[in-house]
Order: C-alpha cells, then sequence, then structure tokens
C-alpha cells in the first residue's frame, strides 16, 4: 500500500512519521522536479509554528489539507487564510507550558539575583567587582502579560517567592486568583517585573514597546518567553544601554537566531536560544501529539487539536 506523502519542513521526523513517506521542501537545483512531479501530490505538512513554509511554496500544494505544527505557537500562520483554502491547522497546546515556565523563573532569577553576571565575573577572576546587591525576590510586584497556560504557570511559581502578582491581558477572567490590570502601561509603571507570556500575533506585535519599557523604569526587568515579534527589540536594546531600564531575560528574539554581535556591549542580559518549551518530555508528547493529527486526518477522523480560524 503507498504511503501518504507528507512535507518535512524540520528534520528527523523519520522514526516518529515511519507510517508516511516523507518529503523536504526542494532545493534551487530540484524545485522544478519537486513542483511538477510531487507539490500536487501532498495533503498533509509538518513543521514549527513559528517558522512557516514559504508562501510561494504552500501556494504551490494544491492538494495541501493540514498543516500540523509542534508546540503551542502558531503565530507564522494565518489560520483563517488556511481555512478559506481548505487547509486545517494544529498545534500541540498545554504540553510545555510548565517548561516554558520553568525558563521564565530562571530568567527572572538570574537576572534579578545577578546569576549570569556573577558567573562571568567569577570565570573573569573579577569575583564580586562591580556588583551592586540586588534587592530580595520577597515582596517584589510581578506583572504577567498573558494569564493563559504559560501565565499561570509563570504565577504559580512565583507566588512561593513572595512575589505580588498582577496580570494584563485582552479581558479578565474570573478564575483567576490574581488581580486584573486591564491597563498594560499601568501594570508596567506598577511592576517591579514584567513577565511577558502572551500569544504571538498580529494584534501584540510590539506590544512591549518603548513607553511599556519607559513604564517599568530604570530598576525593571523585562522577561519575554512569548515570541520576539512581541517586544520592541530595538526599545529593549536602547533602555538596556542607556539603563533606563535594569535588565532583561530574553528566551526569544525578534530575528532568530539573534545575531551575536546586536547584544555586545548589552548590560544585565540573560540570553537563552528559544529554548524554554524544549524538553526530552515536551518534544515526545508534541511529536505524539503531531503523529495523531496526522493519523486522524488520513483516517478522516476529528483532528485532535485544530486551531480555531
Amino acid at each position: 500500500m503507498t504511503k501518504p506523502l507528507v512535507l518535512a519542513l524540520l528534520p528527523g521526523l523519520e522514526g516518529l512519521l515511519a507510517a508516511y513517506e516523507l518529503v523536504y521542501p526542494p532545493t534551487d537545483e530540484t524545485r522544478a522536479a519537486f513542483l511538477r512531479d510531487t507539490a500536487h501530490r501532498i495533503e498533509a505538512a509538518v513543521g514549527i509554528g513559528s517558522n512557516p513554509m514559504p508562501d510561494d511554496l504552500l501556494a504551490a500544494l494544491t492538494g495541501l489539507k493540514l498543516i500540523a505544527v509542534f508546540g503551542a505557537g502558531y503565530d507564522g500562520y494565518d489560520p483563517a487564510a488556511l481555512k478559506a483554502r481548505g487547509v486545517a491547522l494544529t498545534n500541540c497546546p498545554n504540553i510545555n507550558n510548565e517548561d516554558v515556565a520553568d525558563v521564565a523563573m530562571g530568567l527572572l532569577i538570574s537576572v534579578a539575583r545577578d546569576i549570569a553576571k556573577g558567573d562571568a565575573l567569577v570565570r573573569a577572576g573579577d569575583w564580586r567587582k562591580g556588583l551592586v546587591w540586588p534587592r530580595s525576590l520577597k515582596g517584589r510586584k510581578l506583572g504577567i502579560v498573558g494569564m493563559g497556560a504559560i501565565g499561570a504557570a509563570i504565577a504559580a511559581r512565583a507566588a512561593p517567592f513572595g512575589l505580588d502578582i498582577r496580570w494584563f491581558g485582552p479581558r479578565a477572567k474570573g478564575d483567576v486568583p490574581y488581580p486584573y490590570e486591564p491597563d498594560l502601561a499601568a501594570l508596567a509603571a506598577w511592576a517591579d517585573i514584567l513577565a511577558v507570556a502572551c500569544r504571538a500575533d498580529a494584534s501584540t506585535e510590539k506590544l512591549i514597546d518603548a513607553r511599556i519599557i519607559d513604564a517599568l523604569g530604570p530598576e525593571g526587568i523585562l522577561v519575554n518567553v512569548s515570541r520576539g515579534s512581541v517586544v520592541d527589540e530595538d526599545a529593549l536594546i536602547a533602555a538596556l544601554k542607556a539603563r533606563t531600564l535594569y535588565g532583561a531575560g530574553l528566551d526569544v528574539f525578534a530575528e532568530e537566531p539573534t545575531p551575536a554581535a546586536r547584544w555586545a556591549g548589552v548590560p544585565n542580559v540573560t540570553l537563552t536560544p528559544h529554548l524554554a518549551g524544549g524538553t526530552r518530555d515536551s518534544i515526545i508528547a508534541s511529536g505524539r501529539l503531531v503523529a495523531e493529527n496526522l493519523r486522524r486526518h488520513f483516517a478522516g477522523e476529528p483532528l485532535a487539536t485544530p486551531v480555531a480560524a
């Protein structure tokens, strides 16, 4: 029996998707043959939501019916536009939210307690040179931008540290035990630390702009585990260099990989390479869910985790 054809937009899926014939995006040399012989036969694609297939490739897949993405985020795709051409989109929600929250707290603590800075001093033989004793975490005010699964997991971790928590989002939620602040600028002005965990889409692009960063102030800390598009990175770097913002912990960037030179001379930052959601446990679970969505599609069954358009 012929295996269904699936476009793999990332490597290493052969074991997970052994039930399918995997094809990969064409190179310049193979493009003509791919478009002539293969593109129209591809019914499903697997990739990462923040790194979508190019528009010209998407347009060439005239038989496409499903895009299954790893992870919860699907900001690289427009669900409504896909639905209009008969393509379903699935993601992997509520799998890595706890892992992302772990890294958010790690970044928060690293910046607030100078852990990365202290590590660099020890390695340079400078011990405590230039360190100014920081404030305790207990009693500091944490504003969370986005109280979805990740925001709630951050709050659950932050509360035992004695942080005072408030949050911002598009609407209040009755089941959230922390005060809701409908004005983001007011939340930033109140907070000592702002943790960004909202969904990335057109409505949140550069949500954290120069005005919000200025409101956070010279002793403020910004943590971002959402997407790089949510923060005005140029404004952030300018504020850090001008010391109008104390520090930042970032797992996501405007451009990924982010150029190392971009961060040269930027003080009080802890940077990680978009690793927050990537644990062995979450990757295995996401892989199983991607495979289940593919199985259901080809079996004609309702998808497990369709994204609403």
